[in-house]
């Protein structure tokens, strides 16, 4: 154990696209728990986009405020307890913060804070088996509803949640074409992920070439981006079709206090039209309300992977250092492959 507990903390209020001037970091001496408190050692943070909204909104987590520790999802083993749910060397999965120690409450949500299953690697129990492979799992069960033969379009699909919901669409007997950011992560889709066809969301025209490849037009929109992918699938959408949209990453890095992240910045009076003839209406889902079944979920994914019938892309940076510029240059701006942790 090191004598101090280094943090990241928000030390700036967020004004435009976020940069490190955002952050500071400094030591504290780390703190013996109390009764009902245990000590956790982060192992594993996960930078994800959402991070980028607790410095302007309330979600499922409260705001951020200057001063707090930077948030986010970690794996971390516990070192000291004094709570009896926990016991020294239980791994547990948190809104452990950007820090090397947490004190984690017996008051906490379980959704956020639990001991987590043996026998997996902490990227798997963070990725594939955390929150974003559950949310495209959820996501999947409760408004994809895929019958085999279906189009599926994938928002973000190169991303931690987007990849697992193609290859699940896959598996399910569907034609999948996701949207990528560049040739080289397009061909990713395609010949590492087995996607059906990709379109480049920064080509010339991404609208176009979402149409060659959706002949029949789309029967399920996953949508974690807004914006042009947005723009280029509603048109194509069949009447009813589903739509899971759980993020909105193109407007999140513009977002402040006073102009915090809109949902609805990519709908023009024409595509609102198309949603009202058609009955289109986009379905929110917190991951966190389906923490019931999250074993089944969990043991459901972990048998896929074992048998080798979906991947679990990951990059991993190493440094606690590192943990403000993976979120701006990697996560924020899209310079990864699947989920994206920093090894402390």
């Amino acid at each position: 154990m090191t004598e101090t507990n280094r943090q990241w903390i928000y030390a700036r209020p967020v004004t435009g696209q976020l940069v490190a001037e955002n952050f500071s970091y400094r030591e504290i001496p780390i703190i013996d728990p109390k009764q009902g408190q245990v000590l956790v050692r982060n192992r594993l943070v996960s930078t994800d986009p959402a991070n980028r909204t607790y410095f302007v909104m309330q979600n499922y987590r409260p705001k951020l405020d200057p001063g707090d520790v930077m948030a986010g999802f970690a794996i971390g083993e516990v070192v000291a307890s004094r709570d009896r749910r926990f016991r020294i060397g239980d791994v547990i999965h948190g809104d452990l913060g950007w820090q090397d120690y947490a004190i984690v409450n017996s008051y906490e949500r379980s959704e956020y804070v639990y001991k987590c299953s043996l026998g997996y690697s902490d990227e798997e129990l963070i990725g594939i088996l955390g929150v974003t492979g559950l949310t495209a799992y959820f996501g999947l069960q409760e408004v994809g509803r895929l019958n085999a033969g279906e189009t599926v379009v994938v928002g973000g699909a190169t991303g931690a949640c987007g990849a697992i919901i193609g290859q699940l669409a896959k598996l399910a007997g569907c034609r999948v074409i996701g949207f990528g950011g560049g040739s080289e992560k397009c061909r990713w889709l395609v010949e590492e992920l087995g996607f059906d066809a990709a379109v480049d969301y920064k080509g010339n025209d991404p609208a176009t070439d979402l149409a060659l490849n959706c002949p029949d037009g789309v029967d399920f929109f996953s949508d974690a981006v807004g914006g042009i992918v947005t723009q280029s699938t509603i048109p194509l959408m069949k009447p009813g079709a589903r739509w899971y949209h759980y993020g909105n990453v193109s407007t999140y890095d513009s977002a402040t206090l006073d102009a915090p992240v809109d949902l609805g910045k990519a709908m023009t009076p024409t595509l609102r039209k198309i949603c009202d003839d058609r009955n289109l209406h986009p379905r929110f889902l917190l991951v966190f309300d389906y923490y019931c079944q999250r074993l089944r979920a969990e043991g459901e994914l972990a048998a896929l992977l074992k048998a080798g019938k979906i991947k679990a892309p990951t990059t991993i940076v190493e440094g606690f250092e590192k943990l403000p510029d993976t979120l701006i240059n990697g996560t924020l701006r899209g310079n990864r492959y699947g989920k994206l942790n920093v090894r402390l």
